[in-house]
């Protein structure tokens, strides 16, 4: 039976098979709550993901002062939260507290990341709503959807919710991304809130953008600015064409990819060098990238960061190869050594 993406969590498990229904079951804690009771606040660490089972409760965001609070929406049997700042490591963007006493099943993080790789339906489940609910994440701090120009630090927000944000003002104009010694990194252009192009660091297109999402800039700045027309051009041979809410859904799904890679890859503090004269690769999607890296590392073992530089791809669709190469045997990882200072004569 199809997968009713507009269902509540509850209805999803319904429509689950019985294995897939029992994984979900076995990795979830159920417990009651009284009312006022408060689930968590505004800037704590995420760990878990909740699903109401019964009762209801309410997520707030608090000015930067703490002096003004607002509701940002009421949840009940079936909704879910705190997926968003569990997948993208950010901390919580708002309080959530109880309305009355409440029934809870929670997902510690590892469990939750886990359960999704083994229940594709519910991973896509998860994927397609959280972008229709990360206006429930806004806060005081991140700026209104109604505003003309947006601007703020890079660390207090989710380049994720800042997407959303641009996307749901439905203007036209350039998002600039600024890094501490304000250098432009990063830029995306709208078209009536629709992102159209993208171009951060060495990437231009879909690739700029993922890579944006699973390794995004902590510190700097980022300013958006309503205009009919880029500052620069871009490419049009890389425009994307992707529907707002697919974008980021499929952020979200990129996010969580990368951090399924091992985290001595991520890091790109190692080198790799070849184990055999001739590539033999069986997976045809990544093919061209697999032929690029090995043709890269014919003469000597070289860093991963200084691969990916020379390619055309955001880190995870690299790393993903990187890891494909490492696992079926064709190169070997080393330990980036230590530079040697030299003392002088």
């Amino acid at each position: 039976m199809a997968i009713d993406f507009e269902a509540n969590f509850f209805t999803l498990l319904e429509l689950l098979d019985a294995g897939s229904r029992l994984e979900v079951e076995s990795v979830s804690t159920k417990v009651n709550l009284p009312g006022g009771h408060v689930i968590y606040a505004q800037g704590d660490p995420a760990n878990t993901v909740y699903i109401v089972a019964s009762g209801r409760v309410e997520a707030f965001t608090h000015s930067p002062d703490g002096r003004q609070s607002r509701s940002v929406g009421i949840m009940g049997k079936g909704d879910f939260f705190g997926d968003l700042a569990v997948l993208t490591g950010q901390p919580r963007m708002a309080e959530v507290r109880t309305c009355e006493p409440t029934k809870l099943l929670q997902f510690e993080k590892l469990a939750f990341v886990k359960m999704l790789e083994k229940v594709p339906k519910v991973g896509a489940f998860f994927a397609r709503n959280l972008a229709k609910r990360l206006h429930h994440t806004s806060t005081e701090a991140h700026v209104s959807v109604y505003s003309i120009d947006l601007a703020g630090k890079l660390e207090h927000f989710d380049l994720l919710v800042i997407f959303y944000t641009i996307i749901s003002s439905a203007q036209t104009g350039e998002l600039e991304l600024h890094s501490a010694d304000n250098e432009i990194i990063g830029s995306f252009f709208y078209v009536a809130g629709k992102l159209e192009h993208a171009r951060y660091l060495h990437l231009v297109g879909l690739e700029a953008i993922w890579q944006a999402v699973v390794q995004p800039p902590t510190a700097g700045t980022f300013i958006f600015r309503i205009k009919e027309a880029p500052a620069t051009p871009y490419p049009e041979d890389q425009k994307v064409d992707l529907e707002s809410n697919d974008l980021l859904a499929q952020g979200v799904a990129q996010h969580e990819a990368f951090l399924a890679i091992p985290e001595e890859l991520r890091g790109m503090n190692v080198r790799i060098e070849r184990r055999f004269v001739e590539l033999t690769w069986n997976d045809e999607p990544s093919r061209a990238m697999a032929e690029r890296i090995w043709e890269l590392i014919a003469k000597r073992p070289q860093p991963l960061d200084s691969l990916w530089r020379r390619t055309t791809c955001s880190a995870l669709t690299f790393l993903q190869t990187v890891n494909l190469m490492v696992s079926n045997g064709q190169v070997e990882v080393m330990v980036n050594e230590p530079a040697v200072e030299e003392k002088p004569a």
